[in-house]
């Protein structure tokens, strides 16, 4: 016997009127209320949405999207950042778990779910599969990311069908997390997504996806689907909750206080997601003040991760209780996210942990967050004592004759050359990188010739891309943030892999004074 759904395509909408409408569905559906429903989704404006667990600042160029004119707001599911302009198409499912017997939405029933969506492309004349955890592709390709959440016995899964798509705007709104692209060995987000254009050649209407979409659906899971607006609940607490999708305390909610605070951030790279945790400490005390675990990953129930931070917050700044305290909530069952377990938030945990230990040797607060350490702890990298310091070649002038030269003539008309003097007066070896090849090859002389351990400087965006091959490499490293705008942040990083890049940084030498004085001065009380 064929159930019966309701089809609903309410046409575009602003970001804000979309997300609410999610919680609306997913909520009614979870007291029972509403119906089993699939919906598309468009937007207008230009929306760029972050998951529920992100950071808008650590993962959107705010300004660029403010210049634009690009709309911004957050998801109620999990998954990472997205750009979701006008001729891109959404799906979602809004059902009991009871029509998929599921419990929590796990691999199996993700596969289960994509694979309708699957059909449908093939019907458009795709080459279309399921991939991984929960994505689609096109020839190896990604087509379609995938995302969901629960409310009680209800479940939501949605995806986006990439139609036609801008990839410069979107690498233009995103800080796309640099360690994504490695694992799949590519050169750039351009090489990672496809869109119907593309791939047929015209974008066929949008009327005709749909069609593709809702029929395979249908089909694989015996569905009729009649076409229908919100019930009169609904529509009432649509008007209740949009004022709360529009406002900054929704949209800006995930924001660790970094400027006021000085805290510290590390972040893991799964297969399966990205997992940074931010901590804000009272050092005097000991004690962790607060705690914000944010990633483009999926957590089931969706206020878990707020309860776990809840719980890690004003205990001590120990590793074990705190490392302790996580794999509990997760042995108890409060928290599953699907193919991750515990790990994947202690490690980076342990290793913010790490960074607060460098105030011990006069590094200041606010610095803090802006200083890695790679093959050891701070103690341990200052311990073997620096012997070299390797500063960023894009940092010099561009007309510099030693731009793309691994000397200084400490000329004074750059910030190199500064720290060229800075690097020679405190005895270490001083040299610039100029690609990322020549990094790897200057850290093997060094160890090499017994250098013990060394001093850089890199931007941000570069500390999350090399962790494997700085582990590899097996030199203890101190890596301070040069805090500016960076290859990254214009779309430039493949230029700056290769040594090509013509913009200019400038290095912070205050922060650079403060690391050599924490790393090879005397250890404070």
């Amino acid at each position: 016997m064929e159930a019966t759904w309701r089809l609903y395509d309410p046409g575009p909408l602003t970001g804000a009127e979309n997300m609410c409408l999610d919680e609306v569905l997913l909520e009614e559906r979870g007291l029972g209320r509403g119906a089993d429903t699939l919906r598309f989704l468009q937007f207008k404006p230009a929306c760029v949405l972050v998951g529920f667990h992100q950071c808008l600042g650590e993962e959107l160029r705010l300004g660029y999207c403010r210049e634009q004119g690009i709309d911004v707001n957050r998801r109620v599911t999990g998954g990472g950042g997205l750009l979701f302009d006008e001729p891109q198409l959404g799906w979602e499912l809004v059902c009991s778990k009871d029509f998929f017997n599921a419990g929590i939405p796990d691999k199996a029933l993700y596969g289960r779910l994509c694979a309708p969506v699957v059909k449908a492309l093939r019907r458009l004349g795709l080459n279309a599969a399921f991939r991984g955890r929960n994505d689609i592709e096109v020839n190896g390709r990604k087509i379609c990311g995938t995302g969901g959440t629960d409310s009680g016995p209800a479940f939501m899964f949605q995806g986006t069908i990439l139609t036609d798509f801008d990839v410069e705007t979107m690498l233009k709104c995103l800080k796309v997390p640099l360690e994504k692209l490695k694992d799949k060995e590519i050169a750039s987000v351009r090489q990672r997504v496809t869109c119907l254009k593309e791939e047929l050649g015209s974008l066929p209407p949008l009327a005709e996806v749909k069609e593709a979409v809702a029929e395979a659906f249908a089909g694989d899971f015996g569905i009729r689907f009649v076409p229908g607006g919100l019930t009169a609940g609904e529509e009432a607490m649509l008007a209740e909750r949009l004022p709360w999708f529009r406002s900054d305390a929704w949209i800006d909610g995930v924001r660790p206080d970094w400027e006021r605070t000085g805290a510290v951030s590390a972040m893991r790279k799964t297969p399966f997601g990205l997992v940074r945790v931010t901590l804000q400490a009272n050092l005097p005390r000991q004690r962790l003040k607060s705690v914000f675990i944010t990633g483009d990953f999926l957590a089931y129930p969706g206020r878990a991760l707020n309860d776990l931070e809840s719980i890690l917050a004003g205990r001590r700044l120990d590793a074990e209780e705190l490392s302790g305290a996580v794999e509990a909530f997760f042995a108890e069952g409060r928290i599953a996210i699907p193919d991750m377990g515990p790990q994947d938030i202690v490690k980076p945990l342990r290793q913010a942990l790490e960074k607060l230990e460098a105030a011990r040797f006069g590094l200041p607060a606010d610095m803090l967050g802006r200083v890695s350490t790679v093959c050891g702890s701070f103690a341990e990298v200052r311990k073997a004592r620096p012997g070299a310091l390797l500063l960023p070649y894009c940092a010099k002038l561009r007309e510099c004759e030693f731009r793309y030269r691994k000397d200084c003539a400490e000329c004074g008309a750059c910030s190199v050359g500064e720290a060229w003097r800075m690097g020679r007066e405190a005895g270490l070896e001083t040299s610039c990188i100029v690609n990322f090849e020549d990094l790897m090859a200057e850290i093997a002389s060094l160890k090499a010739k017994g250098t013990p351990a060394f001093i850089g400087l890199c931007c941000q965006p570069f500390l999350s891309k090399p962790g494997d091959d700085f582990a590899r490499a097996g030199l203890p490293g101190i890596l301070a943030d040069i805090e500016s705008s960076t290859c990254y942040d214009l779309g430039k990083s493949e230029e700056a892999h290769l040594g090509t890049f013509e913009g200019k940084t400038e290095l912070d030498l205050g922060l650079l004074e403060a690391v050599l004085a924490a790393a090879l001065g005397e250890a404070k009380p």
